[in-house]
């Protein structure tokens, strides 16, 4: 776009702003971004054609090799300093412009001031904007982040799961798959609050919820569903299957033993487990069935796995 308005010094050769877009490209896109901007900018050259083709695409090399080259060892850096120095080191990119004819090197000679603030202007002003909208958009993700995260587990929250189960309802309805939920709870949590204090307690939570989402996959979904409640969602998997990775990772805990602030803790996780079904595909629903298989294990004494519609524990 920047060079559908360039200025025509002599008959095919002609300045404008491509080596700003091609710098800014290397700075705010990297390679590829470079790459591409530049192949771009190549063709619209050759398209042009005329005398001044062959030092323009050689200053469109250059001036990438100098974008990325800045990009590699300022470390990104894009205050108006820097911006500004990147103006100025794409701008030298049109060195290759020497090889004119003399009787053309006087008219680049005449514009080169203009052109050269220009470029240093044009780098500055549209660099700044462009890193503005990056950091709002950086903020943005953080906060985004922030939001579906519980800040002392690190796991997913509530409203994290209700934006997955959307999603996979969706994908469950639509390929007639069934998915699973887990439904993990500390057994006797408040006894270890009680004997060992709260902030003891919250690291023994956070650790044994690292256990179980180190176990999962990164399709699966791990949410602090609620105090020392842990839900995890298991997409296209059977109950049979979640089960076996249920008391895979019950049996880990049994036999973990916890150090923190100086205290050895120990302690168990029953789990509840249920799948989803023809009639009735919604997390909500599967939670509560994995709701009411995980108070059967704790009636049936704690540190155990149960199966909803089975009365034979795992």
């Amino acid at each position: 776009m920047t060079m559908l308005d360039p200025v025509i010094l002599r008959p095919g050769v002609i300045l404008d702003s491509r080596t700003v877009m091609i710098g800014l490209a290397a700075l705010f896109g990297g390679v590829g971004a470079t790459v591409i901007v530049s192949c771009a900018t190549i063709l619209a050259r050759l398209f042009l054609g005329g005398v001044g083709t062959v030092p323009g695409i050689a200053a469109i090399f250059l001036s990438a090799l100098i974008g990325l080259a800045y990009a590699r060892f300022s470390g990104n850096r894009r205050d108006i300093p820097g911006l500004a120095l990147l103006g100025l080191l794409v701008t030298m990119s049109y060195v290759t412009l020497i090889v004119l004819p003399s009787n053309y090197m006087h008219a680049v000679l005449d514009v080169a001031p203009i052109v050269f603030i220009r470029n240093i202007l044009g780098t500055v002003i549209i660099g700044y904007l462009l890193a503005i909208g990056d950091r709002q958009e950086c903020e943005f993700l953080t906060f985004k982040r922030q939001a579906q995260r519980d800040p002392m587990t690190g796991l997913s929250n509530r409203r994290a799961l209700n934006l997955f189960s959307a999603r996979l309802e969706a994908s469950a309805k639509a390929e007639n798959s069934v998915f699973s939920v887990i439904l993990f709870d500390i057994d006797h949590f408040k006894r270890v609050n009680d004997i060992y204090g709260h902030p003891v307690g919250d690291q023994v939570l956070a650790q044994v919820c690292s256990t179980i989402s180190g176990r999962m996959r990164q399709t699966d979904i791990v949410v602090r569903y609620g105090g020392e409640e842990i839900c995890v969602v298991v997409p296209e998997s059977r109950k049979h299957n979640a089960a076996r990775v249920a008391e895979d990772i019950r049996a880990q805990i049994a036999s973990d033993v916890y150090n923190c602030d100086g205290s050895k803790v120990s302690v168990t996780v029953s789990a509840g487990v249920a799948q989803s079904d023809g009639s009735n595909q919604t997390i909500k629903d599967v939670i509560k069935r994995a709701d009411e298989a995980l108070y059967t294990a704790k009636q049936a004494g704690r540190n155990r796995v149960s199966v909803y519609g089975y009365d034979t524990d795992i």
